[in-house]
Parts: C-alpha cells; sequence; structure tokens
C-alpha cells in the first residue's frame, strides 16, 4: 500500500508562519489551538466501540482522541469513526491535558484489517508541541481510494503509549 504523509516541516520559517495561521484555521499540520488548557478528564468506553480509544497504559496526558474527516483544506473537520474510501485524508486528533513546549507526539497508523493486509504499521508521524498548543492532529493522505476494513491509530506522549483510537473504512 502506497500511503503518503503530508506533514509540514518543523523549520523556522514554517513554525512563525503556523502561529500566525492558527487564529485563521489554515492548513497546518499538525493543527493548534492556543490558550485551551484543560484538566484531565479519564474516558472510558467500550474496546468494541470502532472509536473507542484504549488507554490502558496512559498517563492522562491525552485529555480526548477522535478521528475526524478531512474539512476540505486540510484541517480536521467532522468527528467520525467511519469513512468512506474516497475520503482520502484521515485525521486523528489529541486533545492533550496540559498545553506545555516540548511534549513528544507520536502518531502510530496501523492497519488491523484491510484488503488482505493485518496487524502491519503504516507509518509514524512525529511531532514536538509548542507553548500553549493543548490540540494536535495528525493525519494521512491516500492518493487512491482507501481499502475497506479495519485500522487504529496509537497515540504516544513522551514515549508512552496513551490512548488508540480505532476507525474503519466502508
Amino acid at each position: 500500500m502506497n500511503l503518503r504523509n503530508r506533514s509540514r516541516d518543523n523549520g523556522s520559517t514554517k513554525r512563525h508562519f503556523a502561529w500566525l495561521a492558527v487564529g485563521l484555521l489554515l492548513f497546518v499540520v499538525p493543527a493548534c489551538s492556543l490558550g485551551k488548557k484543560s484538566t484531565n478528564v479519564s474516558t472510558n468506553r467500550s474496546a468494541s466501540e470502532d472509536s473507542a480509544p484504549s488507554d490502558a497504559t496512559s498517563t492522562g496526558a491525552i485529555k480526548e482522541l477522535h478521528m475526524a474527516k478531512d474539512d476540505g483544506n486540510g484541517n480536521p473537520g467532522d468527528e467520525t469513526s467511519a469513512f468512506s474510501p474516497g475520503d482520502r485524508t484521515i485525521h486523528c486528533v489529541a486533545k492533550l491535558a496540559e498545553a506545555k513546549a516540548g511534549t513528544k507526539m507520536k502518531f502510530s497508523w496501523f492497519i488491523v484489517d484491510a484488503d488482505g493486509a493485518k496487524n502491519e504499521k503504516i507509518k509514524d508521524i512525529d511531532y514536538t508541541t509548542r507553548a500553549l498548543e493543548n490540540i494536535v492532529h495528525g493525519h494521512l493522505t491516500l492518493p487512491q481510494n482507501w481499502p475497506s476494513g479495519k485500522y487504529k491509530v496509537e497515540v504516544f506522549v513522551n514515549g508512552n503509549l496513551e490512548k488508540t483510537a480505532q476507525y474503519s473504512v466502508k
């Protein structure tokens, strides 16, 4: 499967531009939200739910995790756990419990069972947060339709697996 990540370079010019673009919701990956500090809230959902985040090894660093469709401008749109094959860009959005510069994030994308492939890693996306960032997202874009099946994204914070989001393509 030929998957391509459209993450932006983390150079100083891009960083400066990203700070200016946040308020305008321009295409920035990972997207960020400024000034939204929140407290830790534990969510317990059944593991059988498509979008149920798992937090078996969680330290509480992620307040909320969900999947989202693309809004047409490269940003997360409607929250969902079911995508169609033509939804070329799929987002995973993490709301951090604490907005702290230097938080190391990793989004690990996996095929659970799709098109004959099982339990295969697709791609890792790494990112380090800046001050006041508490909403971070990673996304994958496939140049052709996604194969139908089940997928997941494991989200790590500072090397610890925090939550897992399950999603499907139907």
